[in-house]
């Protein structure tokens, strides 16, 4: 989009960013009818660059699925503004478009051949496969994320370390840019890639940091018994022999591995070394790491299951929030030190936010108050519902205060309303 388009569209954008009709009007001096006129012109502008991203790189019939992936029949879909474009685009473009779509279904399939290179544990054909499409492909996180994975299975850390800061600078970037301009810095007619959000790239950001410091922390010794043990804890990510998925996966892994899983518990805190590196990527193993942790029940243990709870991989988070909930009041100063630590990381701990609310006890409840005063909206949203759980009207005042500060959050007005109700 050209700077005069993105001028003329700069209304649109502060009134999709949440600013009312009538303010937008009298900062630009444009009529109501203007704004309604120029936010259709966006609209549809936004569908054809849409149906544009989605046209098809070869032959497609009426009857077939659509290709920009709604489930709808094509001719039901996108197909009849593909007819449009195809009418009104100059027949360069088009062909440009064409090459585009066939660059773009190109790459999706060889990013899926890499994340299944992985799930086969197939390190070496991952690596490769990543590095060689990484020069056509410069930008695109998924290429970024397969060989970050592959360097953290094999104890590369700061290698992992240094993927993972640069992406996410990158990913702030884009960010910063898009709210101040209303569009990507990244978008180009040739763009076939994907991106990933600052929040992901944190993430993976925080996981290679802490794989490096734990490796130093619990440094591998060579002790036989544990290191068959946790290879054979390794068995679980053979989907030939576990094909079941979701609840009924991890239940049938769990029976299958119980005397493995409790033969590795047995050893207290000497099989951290072995079993921390299970944690650095989301596989079924995985999943099994937390109870292992918590075992022991010692304050490093919480610690660790806070500071791995800010992995956030699906499952494996929860766990290690529900042993620190089992812990009660025991695990409050320990995420208090967690959350007093690593700012950069605080969008991280929402889950740990969320636990000191399950737990209900005088520094728990303070941990909380003081957090209304953080500087992150996202985070003093979940503190506000944290807070709501200890059912105190002592936490109104700062509620409210923080309301003041940041607006009619939903999570803050929420907590409001309930603790006014039962005071």
């Amino acid at each position: 989009m050209s700077v005069n388009a993105s001028d003329r569209f700069a209304p649109v954008y502060a009134y999709l960013k949440g600013e009312t009709a009538e303010n937008v009007c009298l900062r630009y001096g444009i009529g109501r009818k203007e704004l309604e006129r120029r936010i259709g012109e966006y609209q549809h502008l936004a569908r054809r660059a849409a149906a544009m991203e989605s046209l098809p790189g070869e032959k497609i019939s009426r009857n077939d699925p659509c290709p920009c992936g709604s489930g709808k029949k094509y001719k039901k879909c996108c197909m009849p503004l593909h007819e449009e474009i195809r009418k009104t685009l100059p027949r360069d473009r088009w062909l440009k478009q064409e090459e585009k779509a066939r660059k773009k279904k190109f790459l999706e399939k060889e990013v899926q051949r890499g994340f299944d290179l992985l799930l086969s544990m197939d390190f070496g054909k991952a690596e490769r496969l990543a590095t060689k499409l990484l020069t056509e492909f410069p930008e695109d996180d998924r290429l970024h994320d397969i060989l970050m994975t592959v360097f953290m299975v094999r104890q590369r850390y700061d290698d992992a370390l240094v993927i993972a800061r640069k992406r996410w600078q990158v990913a702030l970037e884009e960010r910063d840019y898009y709210q101040e301009h209303g569009q990507h810095k990244r978008d180009r007619d040739d763009t076939v890639v994907h991106f990933y959000s600052p929040s992901t790239w944190l993430e993976k950001f925080w996981i290679a940091q802490r794989a490096g410091s734990y490796s130093k922390e619990f440094p591998e010794g060579n002790h036989p018994v544990l290191k068959r043990l946790s290879a054979e804890l390794m068995t679980a990510n053979d989907v030939k022999r576990f094909p079941q998925r979701d609840q009924e996966g991890y239940r049938v892994r769990r029976e299958a591995l119980d005397s493995v899983i409790e033969q590795i518990k047995s050893y207290g805190e000497d099989a951290y070394p072995y079993v921390l590196p299970l944690a650095y990527y989301f596989s079924w193993a995985s999943l099994f790491v937390p109870e292992v942790i918590a075992a022991p029940g010692t304050e490093r243990s919480l610690r660790l299951l806070a500071e791995l709870s800010m992995f956030r991989f699906p499952f494996f988070a929860q766990m290690c929030l529900k042993h620190l909930e089992e812990a009660g009041e025991r695990s409050v100063p320990i995420i208090r030190q967690v959350i007093e630590s690593h700012k950069a990381f605080d969008e991280l701990k929402v889950g740990l936010i969320l636990v000191l609310g399950n737990i209900v006890c005088d520094e728990s409840f303070s941990i909380l108050v003081e957090l209304t005063e953080h500087e992150n909206p996202y985070v003093v949203n979940w503190v506000a519902q944290a807070l709501g759980k200890h059912q105190n009207p002592a936490a109104l005042p700062y509620l409210e205060k923080a309301r003041e500060r940041l607006g009619e959050l939903s999570k803050i007005a929420g907590a409001i309303r309930e603790l006014v109700e039962t005071r």
